[in-house]
Parts: C-alpha cells; structure tokens; sequence
C-alpha cells in the first residue's frame, strides 16, 4: 500500500493532468490579458440612425424620438459582401480575378412600441419617398373613373414627391466589448421592405416591425464607449446608479471582494496618491464616496466575520491548488494500474474540503 501511494503521489508531481486535460488551455486563451481573445456577445450592440432634418413630415419626431429609435432595435444583420470573380486563361494558366463586390441587404427588427415611435418612422419615410399616403386621403383620387378625364388626375402618385435628398444619411451598427467599440456605417441606406408583424388572439408574443435595407457601401470605425459614443448610447432611458455591491453603490462589508473593505481603501488612496482625485469636481465627489462607504464599511466588520473570510480564502486557496496540480478533473481519482497485484485502484472522489 506504501508503494502504490507514493507511486501516486510521484505521478501527482510529474504528471498534474492525470490523464484528462483540463479547461487550462480554454482559461489561457480567453480568460487571460483581460479576456482579449474571448468571443463577443450578439446583445452588446447599438444601432444609430442618421435622419436627414429636411425628409421628415414632423420636425419634433427626430429631437423627441431620435435616441428612442436606436433603443428600440431589437436586431440587426452585421454588412454581408459577396464578391463576384472570374477565372481567365492566362497562357494555359489559371488566374482568379475579382469583378465587383455586392453588398446584401441587412435586415432590422424593432419594438413595436406603443407609442408608435418605430411606426411613425416609416411613416415619416414612407411620406417623404411617395405621395401615396397623402393622395390617397384626397377625395376621388383612388375612384375607378379617375383615369377617364386628366381632370381627375388632380394629386401625384408614388414616387412623384420631389424627394431629392436622402432621408437616411447614414446607419451605423455599433458592436460592443470591453469598453470599446467596432462600427458599421451603411452609406446612403434605402429601405426595400418593411414589414408590419402579423396580429393572433392565441398569441401573447411582443409585435415587430421589421425593415430591410439597401446600401451602397460601408465604412469601419472604433473608438472607447462613452456616453453618446456610440451616437445616443446611454443618453435617454439609462440607468446611471450606481450598483450597490460597488464602492459607489455603498460596497459590501466584507474585506475582500470588489467592493469590499481592501479593495476600496486600494482605490481611494490610489485615486489621492495619482492626483485623479483633484482632476474634475466628479471624480473628487466620487473618491468621497467611496471613502465615506469604505470607512462604514469597516466600522460593520466583526472578528467572527474576519476570520471566517480569512478560512474561506485559505481553504478556497488550497481547493484551487488541487485542481490546478492534481488531477484533469477536480476532486475525482481515476483508476491507476499497480502492477506489483496486477490490479486497478477503485475510481473514488477525493476527500477534499470544497
């Protein structure tokens, strides 16, 4: 029994995996250097609409609802390219050429809303493109006479609106991560369809509106996200307090953690020592804060509190050394070969504090 213990203890020091890796590899690719490599989230984005003044029906629609219609995108295509090529003989050889580049159409679903933001868009689109929706309220404009005598033909039709200018300047996707940025601008953007979602007594699901879009091309951009950067992000309807597990928000009463005890004596001296402090009335406000939070805090920690924080951490220290040096799967001992009986071990969890 000796033997085969130190037989397991020796393959413990020189074989740490056993014989399953673990999640180390996935950890050091995208946990590591603060989850650079770590795959993006579809729900981090923002969706801008650029709407030229001068398209619109209603002036107070952009001042009013401009920011409400970027938050009210439920969805959205990224830009999809489909570059056409031709394959030419070029002395018996092969050469791939590139023609042109066709950009899809990219597709936006909205909250139907209601108050009727997202409708009145298209609405404002709709009137400012074709004279239908104000012809159509003239009297004997739609009758089946109409086109007997040019006397009747008294208002224009479809496309006859005198609309010059682009009602979109411009559409930009915005795709967050790590407090940056990735934008998406469609140039000169058209809608090809819009669609008004389908109504159902035995449904209780949200209505949308859906719209595609045409577009000439598309142009890249990056920045750090910032209020109102992207274009109307955190401007209306965004909740600013702070979080009350954050020094801001009051912290915990712990000592360790983010907003515990350490961590925000850390900031706050860091916050004087570097001068950030003293650089605008907003961030003195916010060092106090934090002092004054961090001082209660510490005033509600009690020595039993203490020390079991401190017998957390160490068991929780000793628990994560396991894992890393023992075994591919944590707490669980696999079979193991003794060949002195010619026989295995019985595969049982380990005896380990969690």
């Amino acid at each position: 029994m000796t033997s085969k213990a130190i037989r397991q203890f020796t393959s413990g020091l020189l074989n740490p995996k056993g014989n399953l890796g673990d999640f180390r590899h996935a950890s050091r690719t995208f946990v590591d250097d603060g989850f650079r490599l770590m795959p993006k989230h579809k729900f981090l984005f923002h969706v801008s609409f650029q709407i030229n003044t001068n398209a619109l029906k209603s002036i107070n629609f952009k001042f009013q609802h401009q920011n409400e219609i970027n938050i009210l995108v439920k969805s959205a295509d990224l830009p999809k390219y489909s570059i056409a090529s031709e394959t030419l003989n070029q002395y018996n050889r092969k050469k791939v050429v590139q023609t042109k580049v066709d950009y899809q159409p990219v597709t936006i679903k909205f909250h139907d809303d209601n108050l009727g933001i997202t409708r009145q868009l298209w609405e404002n689109y709709f009137g400012y493109y074709y004279a239908d929706p104000t012809t159509s309220k003239v009297y004997s404009t739609y009758t089946r006479n109409a086109m007997l005598n040019s006397s009747f033909v008294r208002a224009p039709y479809g496309l006859d609106n005198n609309s010059s200018l682009p009602f979109f300047d411009a559409i930009t996707i915005y795709q967050m991560a790590r407090k940056y940025w990735n934008s998406y601008t469609l140039v000169n953007p058209i809608i090809t369809a819009w669609n008004h979602d389908n109504l159902d007594y035995t449904s209780n699901n949200p209505v949308e509106q859906t719209m595609t879009l045409a577009y000439e091309a598309v142009y890249h951009n990056n920045g750090r996200v910032q209020p109102n950067n992207p274009t109307g992000f955190a401007v209306d309807h965004y909740d600013t307090i702070p979080s009350p597990i954050t020094l801001a928000g009051g912290g915990t009463r712990t000592i360790f953690g983010a907003g515990g005890v350490l961590a925000g004596v850390e900031s706050v001296f860091g916050n004087v020592s570097s001068g950030k402090a003293f650089e605008s009335p907003e961030n003195f406000l916010n060092t106090t804060i934090q002092a004054i939070n961090t001082y209660q805090n510490s005033q509600n920690l009690s020595s039993t509190g203490i020390k079991e924080e401190l017998q957390n951490q160490s068991i929780r220290g000793l628990t994560n050394f396991n894992r890393q040096n023992v075994s591919g799967i944590a707490n669980t001992r696999f079979p193991v070969s003794d060949f002195n009986q010619n026989n295995s071990t019985q595969a049982l969890p380990r005896n380990i504090v969690r």
